[in-house]
C-alpha cells in the first residue's frame, strides 16, 4: 500500500517520541514535515540518520511503478494508482475499440459508421477510442488516422495482458487478481494495462459485461461487433466512472441559447453544476418557444450548496448577468431564478433593478408546465 505522512511518521524519531525527534539533520524543521515530504517523493529518506531498515524498504518499494501507462497516440491506457476510486482518482479511462477486417467484404461501410459516430456528454464529445485493424493497409491506416481516431494492431497488444473473457464471474475475478497484484503488491509481473475482447452482437448481453469490466477493471476493451447504442451507454457510464471526485463537473459559466431565442426568449439561471445545468438544458431544449440560459460560476456546486456556502449571491448573479448582451436581446426583462433561491429574489431585484426576478420550479422537470402558466398570466 502507498504510504502517507502519517505512515511515515510513525518510524520517525518523533513518531516514536525518543530523544531525537526533530533535529533537523535532514534539512526539515520538523520530522512531520520531512515525512510529508517523503510521501510526496520530494526527499531522499537517506537525509535521516535515524530512519530504520523497515521503513527505507517500505519507501523503495513504493517507489516501483503499480501499473504502466501506454501511450497510443494521444490515447492514454493504464497508470492508475488505486484500487477504488474515492482513494484518490482513476486516471486514464478504459479505453472502448473497435475490431475491423480489411479483407471483410463490407469493411468500407462498417468503417464509415465508426468513423461518423459521436456523442455528447456532460459538454465533451466521444467518440471511438481506437480501431484494431486486422491485415492492415496503408489506405485504411491512413484514412483512420485522419480522422484523430487511434488505430493499432497486434504488436501494441504485445506491451499489455490479455485477460480471455470466460464468463463475468470468472473475467471480473482475473481482472481484480491483476490489479491488486498491481496496485497493493506492485508486482511488476502484472505491471502492464489490460484488455479483454468481446465478442457476439447482442446489445443488452455485451452492455452489461462490458459495463462490469469498466468497473472492474479492464483499461481496454475491444468489441467484435460495433453499435452505436453500444458505445453511446457505455460512454456515458465510463464518463461517470473516470472523474475526479474530488473536483464537480461543471460547465462554462457564460449566456446559453436554446431554439434560436429572439426578443420575447425567456431568461433562466442555474448554477455550473454540470448536472443542474444539463437538467434545466434538457427542458428548455424541449420548449417551442426559444430562451436564454444565465450559468454562474459556483465551483460545480448544485443549487442549494452553492447558496449555503455563498458561491451564489446577488452580485455574483448580478455580474454574469451584466456582463452579458442579454438585456439587450430580450424584450420582457424577466429573469427565472431556480425556486430553491426564493431567499435571494429581492437582492437580486435590487442589484439587477432594469429586470424582474421572477422565482421558477424547485425541480426541473417542471419548467415546460411553469412555462405554460407564465405565458397564459402574460397573454
Amino acid at each position: 500500500m502507498s504510504l502517507g505522512a502519517m505512515d511515515i511518521f510513525k518510524f520517525l524519531p518523533a513518531g516514536r517520541k525518543e530523544a531525537d525527534a526533530n533535529c533537523k539533520k535532514c534539512g526539515c524543521a520538523t520530522c512531520m514535515m520531512f515525512a510529508i515530504k517523503l510521501s510526496k517523493g520530494q526527499a531522499d529518506s537517506k537525509l535521516c540518520p535515524f530512519i530504520s531498515a523497515e521503513l527505507s524498504e517500505q519507501l523503495e518499494h513504493n517507489k516501483k511503478v503499480q501499473q504502466k501507462t501506454i501511450t497510443l497516440g494521444n490515447l492514454k491506457i493504464g497508470g492508475e494508482t488505486v484500487l477504488y476510486r474515492h482513494e484518490k482518482t482513476f486516471v486514464n479511462p478504459c479505453a472502448l475499440c473497435v475490431s475491423l477486417d480489411t479483407k471483410e467484404k463490407n469493411f468500407s461501410q462498417k468503417l464509415e459508421r465508426v468513423l461518423n459516430f459521436e456523442i455528447e456528454s456532460i459538454g465533451k464529445k466521444f467518440r471511438v477510442d481506437a480501431i484494431y485493424l486486422k491485415n492492415p493497409t496503408d489506405e485504411a491506416r491512413k484514412k483512420i488516422h485522419t480522422s484523430g481516431i487511434e488505430v493499432f494492431d497486434d504488436k501494441f497488444l504485445e506491451q499489455m495482458n490479455e485477460v480471455k473473457y470466460g464468463g463475468l464471474s470468472q473475467t471480473i475475478d482475473e481482472l481484480v487478481r491483476i490489479r491488486k497484484s498491481a496496485i497493493v503488491d506492485r508486482d511488476e509481473n502484472y505491471s502492464n494495462p489490460v484488455f479483454v475482447r468481446l465478442f457476439g452482437d447482442n446489445f443488452y448481453s455485451l452492455c452489461a459485461i462490458a459495463s462490469s469490466l469498466i468497473c472492474k477493471y479492464a483499461n481496454m476493451i475491444i468489441f467484435e461487433h460495433f453499435s452505436e447504442a453500444l458505445f453511446a451507454s457505455l460512454i456515458t457510464l465510463r464518463h461517470n466512472i473516470y472523474t475526479d471526485p474530488q473536483k464537480p463537473l461543471q460547465v462554462e459559466s457564460k449566456v446559453y441559447e436554446f431554439n434560436n431565442p429572439d426578443e420575447n426568449a425567456l431568461v433562466f439561471m442555474t448554477t455550473n453544476f454540470a448536472l443542474s445545468y444539463f437538467a434545466v438544458a434538457n427542458e428548455l431544449s424541449s420548449l417551442k418557444c426559444g430562451s436564454y440560459l444565465v450559468i454562474t460560476p459556483s465551483e460545480g456546486m448544485s443549487v442549494l450548496t452553492a447558496w449555503s456556502a455563498q458561491k451564489i449571491t446577488a452580485d455574483i448573479a448580478s455580474k454574469v448577468v451584466s456582463a452579458s448582451d442579454i438585456l439587450s436581446k430580450v424584450k420582457n426583462k424577466r429573469l427565472i431564478i431556480p425556486g430553491l433561491l426564493s431567499d435571494l429574489k429581492e437582492e437580486l431585484q435590487e442589484a439587477l433593478p432594469e429586470w424582474k426576478i421572477v422565482v421558477g420550479t424547485t425541480e426541473a422537470y417542471k419548467i415546460p408546465e411553469f412555462v405554460n402558466e407564465l405565458q397564459k398570466a402574460n397573454s
